[in-house]
């Protein structure tokens, strides 16, 4: 079983939203979440005419958000878009074939403990960040084993899957890269990814190589971690680039998104001295 949501192969946005991307735009965003093909869907883009002439806001605002709406100054523009689909009509065909049995599998599957075993790919601090007027608060959760391939129930899962682990669990078991681990766990589904909840039973089969994540390392990396604009192949799947669900409540409704931090501080990737080993990058661009 493959998950065919997170391929990047599909489908292709010029949305603003995914220009740190490259266009490159997860099948489950276009059809589970904005159900945007191929009709496709309409944004209303908010401006401000003081802001265009680079003068300051008459409410002291730094940006342009929902309180703007009827203050003489702002402005709103209907945008279309429509994804773009990079498949020929026959490889989409097939395409819609891998994400019915992949529905199938999953409503199957959902929310049931089921015995879970794999090898450790990397161990990442997993937190969430909170945007609202008054704060900007990152809040470290746990950790994320991030396994490449494995077994979900009897089912081997040729794809990327989660578990995410409390710190207490990191402590007894010691979590750690290359290591062979069997569990039982709550399948769930979040936002396209495969996520286990609530390890339990858990053996370790083999050792594996590296330093275990402590949490007074785990809080120092939050707080000293860099934002960075784009989200490049190599810092996704390097051991210090973490993804973070993110919740902007300065919207209306509430957006959700993941944001890309690299826990090293470094802010361009170009004059990052950590390099992801050939080998790796090769094998991550194939699945």
């Amino acid at each position: 079983m493959k998950n065919p949501y997170k391929r990047l192969d599909v489908f292709r946005c010029s949305q603003e939203a995914h220009t740190r991307f490259h266009g490159r735009v997860s099948p489950h965003h276009v059809l589970k979440e904005k159900k945007c093909y191929p009709q496709g869907c309409l944004y209303f883009l908010w401006r401000c005419s003081r802001f265009e002439k680079g003068e300051p806001c008459v409410h002291k605002y730094n940006y342009v958000g929902r309180n703007c709406k009827g203050c003489t100054y702002y402005l709103e523009e209907k945008v279309h878009f429509q994804p773009e689909c990079l498949l020929s009509e026959k490889e989409y065909a097939g395409f819609l074939e891998d994400i019915e049995a992949f529905d199938s599998w999953l409503e199957e599957v959902r929310f049931k403990r089921l015995p879970i075993a794999g090898r450790i790919h990397i161990v990442k601090p997993w937190f969430n960040r909170m945007i609202s007027n008054h704060e900007n608060h990152v809040k470290l959760r746990g950790y994320l084993l991030v396994f490449k391939r494995g077994f979900i129930g009897m089912e081997p899962f040729e794809d990327t899957f989660y578990i995410r682990i409390s710190d207490r669990l990191m402590q007894i078991h010691r979590f750690i890269p290359k290591m062979k681990v069997e569990m039982v766990g709550e399948v769930r589904e979040n936002r396209g990814r495969i996520v286990i909840h609530k390890p339990g039973s858990i053996e370790t089969l083999t050792k594996g190589w590296g330093k275990r994540w402590q949490k007074e390392k785990a809080l120092v990396a939050v707080r000293t971690a860099t934002l960075l604009l784009e989200q490049p192949e190599n810092c996704i799947n390097c051991p210090w680039g973490a993804l973070t669900d993110t919740t902007d409540l300065r919207k209306n409704p509430p957006q959700h998104y993941r944001n890309l931090y690299c826990l090293k501080g470094i802010a361009d990737p170009d004059y990052c001295y950590v390099r992801v080993p050939k080998k790796q990058v090769s094998f991550i661009n194939k699945t």
